[in-house]
């Protein structure tokens, strides 16, 4: 998966947690939330690509932001306001 498909599931992840580390998201719902069909003939989701950089962990029933996913995405948001950032 492309670095840019990867943040917008961490960005599905986000929405369907509610933005809070450690609850879990079952990966269906992460499909649904990146506009993934049930026959969508994609490249499977790679989320161990996530884990592997600390941002996502995988938990009972699915996969969960970690605190280091909650804090990337909270920078991010930050960077992309007017004023904000650099």
């Amino acid at each position: 998966m492309s670095r840019r498909d990867l943040a917008h599931v961490l960005s599905a992840l986000w929405r369907s947690s509610g933005g809070a580390a450690g609850v879990a998201v079952p990966v269906a719902e992460v499909d649904r939330g990146i506009g993934r069909g049930r026959d969508d003939m994609r490249t499977p989701l790679d989320l161990a690509a996530l884990a592997a950089d600390g941002l996502v962990a995988e938990a009972p029933g699915g996969w969960a932001l970690t605190d280091a996913g909650v804090q990337r995405l909270a920078d991010d948001d930050a960077l992309s306001r007017p004023g904000g950032g650099l």
